[in-house]
């Protein structure tokens, strides 16, 4: 799994990462526990990675956190930030 970094540019602010797809000049706001995962998928992690990470520094269930993180995951795929 990873960004399209050399289509996107982002930016955090405040615990807010503001990112601009450049290819399709959309931009979108992602806040709280998706500002992290959105780091860690810059790190060029896994899934379980991600999940792991996240249930640890969030104290929720792994089974909550993957469910989560793969609805997130979605979003970003629509929006063309995963390549």
């Amino acid at each position: 799994m990873h960004l399209r970094s050399a289509d996107i540019s982002a930016r955090t602010i405040g615990g807010e990462t503001i990112v601009l797809n450049l290819t399709t000049s959309r931009y979108f706001t992602i806040t709280g526990v998706g500002t992290r995962v959105f780091e860690l998928l810059a790190e060029d992690v896994t899934l379980d990675e991600i999940v792991e990470t996240i249930s640890g520094e969030y104290e929720v269930e792994p089974e909550t956190a993957r469910r989560d993180i793969e609805l997130f995951l979605d979003r970003l795929r629509d929006a063309e930030l995963l390549r």
